[in-house]
């Protein structure tokens, strides 16, 4: 292809942007279903990395950052960037947009190459992903009891030590809870869970650790000094322990951003004599924001005033009304904890809902995720969940699943499941009106009804079934019905615990309808060789 830019129209630019939808979707349809058929990803040179064992839509499609066939490459893209969104905004659900984008667009093609107007195709499209988006909703149910989440986590995750695991901690720690994802140290799955607020944050000195194989210290009915603050001598400490002494305190923890060698030695000759028993931390957070909101929520769990550099806060006039008080602190080399703050429940509950608002509204997924865990945190239990193997690739594979598999089961206890294994999209048919006149809204029913029915096909492909064989059975049996994979058995998925998240489903659907309504206008394409250089004037 030569350098200058080269414009394709019709009918070249359908067939070639086809080619490349189907090249993508191709690769990520058999990740779909709980048996871990994955994609080997080699590294992008081949020197220096392992190859990465993938059965994630989202992250194999991040991986492929283009085709060798320019021409089919903008198809290509065009797939990966809707599953990578896809991906980031609800963690799941990209293999199943995919196959039902690219039914949704083979259809609409060739209703298109037959003389078929692209725009109100289009537009009857997006009115009928809105009717099943509302069908979905209609047939969500709550998850309650232990059995059910457990069912949930195996349904979702193809690795059962994984899914055991995880089933057991968001029984214990709820949708809201922090969770923590770690890699092992041997192979298998381990978890563990601490009471209280938990961050990454090491006392400020050695001199604070206890003899012992733990090196925790642990401190009962402490006040808490609330700050970012830098400690520069004992004159400014000491206003801090007369204010804990005050408020009858029987320790004291300081947050602060930096302190002196003499406020350590003032703080370990007290706890030596036994007068008010006490350690250091440092503010928790990398960056200024984390440290701003882990100051905010500590103070709003334990009814402190958070001490900021910012308004010109000084440790030389704290009250006894600035200190937290917190029924257990402790902390070691690498984490600080706090367990039974003395906040005020009404305020903590206005504050907590504060962030689910927030969190509610966060456009960005980091920001989403940030204040979820601030939310877990706050809620008051932390689960931590390492995860190990044999070799590296396979230990990034098992994290990057439980990850994921931790973000979909938080949707699901958040907003309840739907029959899994395509039966919820099967159940969403009567919803498209089916016509006998030849119209663009005949037409985009047809698409649909075609479209719906492609997950529950390529869940059977993929575990060794005929597809055509298990819809035409499928339609003969009630509503909920599917193919229940490992069985092999048709079943109501509902009592198989073979469930889906209603969010995560209806989330697929919009993808893959307004992303098949847009690659349906696409009248040309433009390609370059290289992109062009700006030139500053």
């Amino acid at each position: 292809m030569s350098r200058r830019p080269q414009v394709l129209f019709q009918p070249a630019a359908r067939r070639h942007f086809l080619r490349g939808a189907q090249h993508m979707v191709a690769v990520l349809r058999p990740t779909l279903g709980p048996f871990p058929r994955g994609v080997l990803v080699m590294p992008e040179r081949g020197i220096g990395r392992e190859p990465e064992w993938l059965d994630s839509g989202g992250l194999i499609a991040r991986r492929m950052v283009q085709l060798a066939d320019a021409y089919a490459d903008p198809g290509a893209m065009f797939v990966r960037h809707m599953v990578w969104r896809l991906y980031e905004d609800v963690g799941d659900g990209t293999a199943t947009a995919a196959v039902v984008f690219l039914e949704l667009l083979e259809q609409g093609m060739r209703y298109v190459a037959a003389g078929g107007d692209p725009t109100p195709l289009c537009r009857h499209l997006i009115s009928m992903t809105e009717s099943i988006c509302a069908a979905l909703a209609a047939q969500a149910m709550p998850i309650e009891g232990r059995q059910q989440i457990a069912h949930l986590a195996e349904s979702i995750c193809s690795d059962s030590s994984v899914a055991t695991a995880l089933g057991e901690v968001f029984n214990i720690i709820g949708a809201e809870g922090c969770l923590d994802v770690r890699s092992g140290l041997r192979p298998g799955v381990e978890r563990e869970y601490t009471e209280g607020m938990v961050y990454e944050s090491a006392l400020m000195s050695p001199r604070f650790q206890p003899d012992g194989i733990s090196r925790l210290i642990e401190l009962e009915q402490a006040a808490l000094v609330i700050s970012d603050l830098d400690v520069c001598s004992p004159r400014d400490i000491l206003p801090a322990m007369e204010a804990a002494l005050a408020t009858k305190a029987q320790a004291l923890v300081i947050i602060a951003d930096h302190l002196s060698d003499e406020a350590h030695l003032v703080l370990d000759v007290n706890r030596r004599r036994g007068t008010l028993p006490s350690f250091a931390v440092r503010v928790p957070g990398l960056r200024r924001d984390e440290q701003v909101a882990a100051l905010e929520d500590i103070a709003a769990l334990t009814s402190g005033t958070p001490l900021r550099r910012e308004a010109g806060a000084s440790l030389t006039t704290i009250t006894p009304d600035q200190l937290g008080r917190v029924r257990r602190a402790w902390a070691n080399t690498t984490r600080f904890g706090l367990a039974r703050g003395s906040g005020d429940p009404r305020a903590l509950r206005l504050y907590l809902n504060a962030l689910r608002c927030a969190c509610k509204c966060a456009d960005n997924p980091s920001t989403r995720r940030d204040l979820q865990r601030r939310i877990g945190r706050l809620i008051g239990g932390t689960a931590v969940v390492r995860v190990g193997a044999a070799t590296t690739v396979e230990t990034s594979a098992r994290i990057a699943l439980a990850q994921r598999t931790a973000d979909v089961m938080r949707s699901a206890l958040r907003s309840g499941v739907v029959p899994g294994g395509g039966a919820a999209f099967l159940g969403c048919r009567s919803v498209v009106p089916a016509l006998d006149v030849d119209c663009a809204e005949c037409a985009a029913g047809t698409m649909w009804r075609r479209a719906l029915e492609a997950p529950a096909r390529v869940l059977a492909a993929n575990a060794g079934y005929g597809a055509d064989a298990v819809i035409s059975a499928l339609n003969t049996l009630p509503a909920g019905y599917g193919l229940e994979v490992r069985s092999g058995r048709l079943t109501d998925m509902r009592c198989a615990g073979v469930l889906d998240p209603v969010d995560v489903l209806i989330a697929a659907v919009r993808t893959a309808g307004s992303s098949a309504a847009l690659a349906l206008t696409i009248e040309a394409q433009v390609y370059r060789r290289s992109p062009p250089v700006s030139v500053a004037p």
